[in-house]
């Protein structure tokens, strides 16, 4: 995930973090519903994808650190508030996505698949390193 600051951009963060409209509207939801706890499907029914497809988008956002976790059975999930820049952002976020819905969808649409992505970064981080 892009080091937070309070001047990036909603769009910016998108485009660098977010890998479909599903994940960013889990997303969305937990931050407007913390501090509530969501199991996988309970989410699933609400935002209408199959539960191994939240449980995939679920791990990515607590692999950003964007979300949390809990340790109970079944795993619940809430928005991770870790500093005040990422609530500003979330919140800067949360407003973009309401008033931009479409070209923030076309945005996420028109990227290069996530997996293509992920390869890329594991390439250049390999290139890095040597």
């Amino acid at each position: 995930m892009a080091a937070l600051n309070p001047g990036i951009d909603a769009y910016a963060f998108i485009y660098e973090n977010i890998a479909s409209v599903p994940q960013l509207e889990a997303l969305v939801l937990l931050w407007n519903s913390r501090p509530v706890w969501w199991t996988r499907d309970e989410l699933a029914s609400r935002l209408y994808i199959p539960p191994d497809q939240v449980a995939k988008l679920l791990r990515d956002l607590v692999r950003m650190q964007l979300i949390a976790e809990s340790n109970t059975l079944p795993p619940k999930f809430s928005y991770l508030a870790k500093s005040e820049e990422q609530n500003q952002l979330m919140a800067s976020l949360d407003a973009t996505y309401r008033k931009d819905l479409v070209r923030i969808s076309t945005m996420i649409h028109s990227k290069t698949s996530s997996g293509v992505r992920e390869f890329a970064r594991a390439f250049q981080l390999n290139q890095e390193k040597k």
